[in-house]
């Protein structure tokens, strides 16, 4: 029996399950709040919380597994698609880590990685790659070791999600929408490839016409992006996970007129997942299921961590051992050359190197040599404070002239004001206020931001209506990419 978790910030998931092939049939499914303050976005907040809450969901529903694999969704794990060769073992974990992004990489001091396939052709395979900070990773195996609960793995949900969905999509252009608590991911399917995925807040409650509208932009949002990256097949469905029936009926008749409107779903099980019962609750465990599929083969990160701390453990004890033998060994070597050279060297000679030494042409060429040689030290130290200058120079996020022409190109193409507001030098966050009479019109100049490179993330909260001029107006964060 397999023991799925999922985490997120207002509640734990817990499915139990056993895979078949190339099916899942589910046992068990089970779901308990979270305190608030406990959890953001997989960062743990309140370790001893989490504790007691694993503990009691375990003591409540009388589970008797103890050996669970862990899925959650967090900026703290990063995941990236990667085509490679048909490697394994050692070469495959070598190429592995050539492929990651150094800007990943720098992201974390004590960096874990991992990886597992998802997909092979004759030559190649597409695998996963994920990422996380050691103490990350440590963290949740000392959280889940207190609550008397073992951990098997750690993966990022979205993309199991991904991996999933991806064996009922066909050959169809489909949007697959998750509604997590406030976090909504949406995630795009080109002709049965996936493409992309987009995260976002949503700050309504089901059910409500505000609601509606968020998801009303979301919807938008992705179809602006779908057009900006060329995409010609039109979207066929949309399907979203996390609601009732209510709420989507309501939903739908608030979207009804609307492009798209007319496409919406409930996200449905694939025939890949067998439920004799709470068929219906499939959305709302959808990450919990989606851990059973595919991730066996190639090196978790909790293996990875393993690894690396057994690696760490075995050179402290060589340390340990071999250092008082390399002292010992250099204290009688040290010894050695001291008599050889006491014995070696006579009185005469002494005298003569002693005259020499003082002679005032010697001792003057030695001042010289002294103060050229710290001139030189300075210069070097001068020359690669120099150096690292330009090396962050180069690669700082600068909002120059161009940024600011790009920006207002892409509103000016689609008639709409822009007002930078804020440009933060530290996280290189640009801030804008975009402006227009009609909303369809900054949808598509957002979307025209999505697809520059400049940008490493486009973000945007919901938009303001402005009574005096009867336009509305919506606020877009901007982060510079490197370089």
């Amino acid at each position: 029996m397999k023991v799925n978790v999922f985490l997120s910030n207002s509640s734990i998931q817990v499915v139990l399950g056993e895979k078949s092939g190339k099916k899942v049939k589910i046992k068990a499914l089970y779901a308990d709040a979270i305190p608030d303050g406990t959890l953001l976005n997989g960062t743990v907040i309140n370790e001893s919380v989490l504790q007691d809450t694993i503990r009691d969901t375990w003591r409540k529903h009388a589970i008797k597994e103890k050996n669970v694999d862990l899925v959650i969704n967090s900026p703290n794990l990063l995941a990236r698609r990667i085509e490679m060769p048909l490697l394994t073992g050692n070469k495959a974990n070598k190429f592995v880590n050539n492929e990651v992004d150094e800007k990943d990489t720098a992201r974390f001091s004590e960096p874990i990685l991992g990886w597992y396939p998802i997909s092979k052709k004759k030559k190649t395979q597409q695998v996963i790659s994920e990422m996380a900070e050691k103490e990350f990773v440590e963290t949740y195996i000392r959280i889940f070791e207190a609550a008397g609960v073992k951990l098997n793995s750690l993966h990022a949900g979205i993309n199991l999600a991904v991996n999933m969905m991806q064996t009922q999509v066909n050959k169809n252009t489909v949007v697959y929408m998750i509604l997590d608590g406030m976090n909504l991911t949406t995630i795009l399917f080109a002709e049965g490839n996936y493409f992309n995925n987009l995260n976002t807040r949503v700050y309504s409650i089901p059910g409500t016409s505000e609601f509606s509208a968020e998801i009303r932009n979301a919807i938008s949002a992705i179809r602006q992006f779908a057009t900006a990256q060329h995409i010609e097949h039109e979207i066929s469905n949309i399907y979203i996970a996390g609601l009732n029936m209510e709420d989507m009926n309501l939903l739908k008749s608030e979207l009804q007129g609307y492009p798209l409107g007319d496409v919406l779903g409930i996200m449905t099980k694939p025939d890949s997942v067998i439920m004799n019962t709470a068929a219906d609750k499939f959305g709302d465990y959808l990450f919990s299921i989606a851990g059973f599929f595919g991730t066996q083969e190639g090196l978790s990160i909790l293996e990875a961590w393993k690894r690396d701390s057994q690696d760490y453990q075995k050179k402290k004890t060589m340390t340990t051992l071999i250092v008082p033998y390399v002292a010992v060994v250099i204290l009688l070597l040290i010894v050695t050359i001291v008599l050889l050279v006491i014995r070696s060297q006579k009185k005469a000679e002494l005298a003569v190197l002693q005259q020499y030494n003082m002679q005032p042409s010697i001792v003057e060429s030695a001042a010289e040599h002294d103060m050229l040689m710290k001139e030189a030290e300075k210069l070097g130290v001068a020359q690669g404070s120099v150096d690292l200058l330009k090396e962050y120079r180069d690669t700082y996020p600068i909002p120059d002239s161009s940024v600011n022409k790009s920006i207002m190109n892409a509103a000016g193409l689609e008639d709409v004001g822009v007002v930078i507001d804020s440009y933060s030098a530290e996280s290189g966050i640009l801030e804008v206020i975009a402006t227009a009479e009609d909303v369809e019109k900054i949808n598509k100049f957002i979307a025209r931001l999505l697809a520059m490179d400049i940008f490493e993330l486009v973000d945007y909260t919901g938009y303001t209506k402005n009574e005096e001029d009867n336009t509305w107006s919506i606020h877009v964060v901007c982060t510079l990419a490197e370089g």
